[in-house]
């Protein structure tokens, strides 16, 4: 997903979404490319038809309380039409300003606003997971399940994937080796919860190519689900958070493990030391630093996210022998979860999903790669419904894997 960058749009008004909005010649190449349209086959429901809605709203010849909300929220802001637009419409600006107008017009959505900040605050959602672990010993999470409330069904089954305990502390770790050289990783907000095999896995790696890792206490959320959700002044707040720690620290790069969260950073230049993905990272390594790995005799499918259309994990996984690696089918469509849209549009986002473990059902796959924290939370539920045996990973967990394998064949 891509959100509106510092440069871009900085005073929401009707003025300032015409003018981008009027660039649309409503040629219809977009529809093809469009995960609900598709779904839906509703040009309310297509980018073109939103656009219009847009302009409409610009114009204030609609009624903010009317179906245009509907609308832009089933929008995944996966942003396919954007490259297949051929006027180059900035698509992602509109959809962020446009929600930015309606949240301030009905005071914030102060329900949504309140979960979006329980979830991207790691203490309060540290809360929630120990109460949740807590309601699941006593059998209410169980009967809760039962409930027809679709999203509080669909917040309970992903809540299953957060860990018992939090293993990983804020703090300064220190290198396997002396060389003084240090990297600040970013472990975000969700991903800090559920992603807490990869992170050790990503610290460990880091240490072992002679980096210190520091996590400082100070690190917030990226911002991605309040701005994309129209709370532009959370998500700015939050920036300005890592703005202000990151123009503190001595770490030589900011390191990401997270494609969404890689991307806001980006587009908001939110870090005052130069900004990395771990995948990047490995690949810029000196000739000679990057480790020699163990063959892996397994089939994986790779599975390309919409905020990293270019990303260089097919490159990195290549450099695992014997590992048969191939792109999932229709990686340019959505997975549904894009962000949190798995959670505020159940149906469309399961619908989608499935289309996703259908691809899975009729593959040889043992691995499902992304690089995502969202998207492989969806993966995982859908394919844990589904009663695959195929495991999630993260390049990196992979890449560290065949790196200690190696290691054991040689004290062997």
């Amino acid at each position: 997903m891509h959100y509106l960058s510092q440069s871009a749009l900085p005073v929401v008004t009707p003025k300032h979404l015409l003018s981008e909005a009027d660039r649309c010649v409503k040629c219809g190449l977009c529809l093809p490319e469009c995960p609900t349209y598709g779904l839906l086959a509703s040009e309310a429901d297509s980018p073109r038809g939103r656009i219009s809605l847009i302009q409409a709203l610009a114009r204030d010849e609609l009624d903010l309380n009317s179906h245009i909300e509907i609308h832009l929220n089933r929008c995944l802001g996966c942003l396919a039409c954007e490259a297949a637009c051929p006027s180059g419409v900035r698509y992602g600006q509109l959809l962020d300003a446009s929600r930015e107008i309606i949240a301030k017009h009905h005071h914030g959505k102060p329900l949504i606003r309140k979960m979006f900040n329980q979830l991207t605050d790691a203490s309060r959602l540290n809360f929630w997971r120990r109460l949740y672990h807590a309601m699941d010993r006593i059998g209410f999470v169980a009967l809760s399940e039962k409930l027809p409330i679709s999203r509080l069904r669909r917040l309970l089954s992903f809540a299953q994937q957060l860990g018992p305990a939090p293993r990983i502390k804020p703090g300064l770790y220190p290198s396997s080796q002396p060389t003084g050289r240090l990297l600040q990783l970013f472990t975000g907000c969700v991903g800090s919860q559920v992603e807490q095999q990869l992170i050790q896995t990503s610290m460990q790696l880091l240490s072992r190519l002679g980096y210190a890792v520091e996590i400082p206490e100070s690190q917030s959320c990226c911002g991605a689900i309040h701005r994309h959700n129209g709370f532009t002044d959370e998500a700015e707040r939050l920036c300005d958070t890592n703005r202000l720690q990151t123009s503190k620290s001595r770490a030589q790069k900011l390191i990401t493990i997270a494609s969404a969260c890689h991307l806001e950073l980006t587009e908001q230049k939110a870090s005052h030391i130069p900004l990395m993905s771990i995948t990047d990272f490995l690949l810029t390594l000196p000739k000679g630093e990057f480790p020699t790995l163990a063959p892996l005799k397994k089939t994986a499918l790779l599975h390309i996210p919409c905020s990293a259309r270019h990303d260089r994990n097919l490159e990195l996984l290549a450099k695992i022998p014997s590992l048969k690696l191939a792109e999932l089918p229709e990686n340019n469509i959505c997975c549904g979860a894009a962000g949190s849209y798995l959670l505020t549009q159940p149906e469309l986002s399961q619908r989608l999903g499935r289309a996703k473990i259908n691809h899975l059902k009729s593959s040889q796959a043992e691995l499902l790669i992304t690089s995502n924290t969202g998207c492989a939370m969806q993966f995982r539920q859908l394919i844990k419904e589904s009663s695959l045996s195929i495991e999630v990973v993260h390049p990196i967990e992979l890449i560290f894997r065949q790196w200690n394998d190696r290691s054991k064949q040689k004290i062997q």
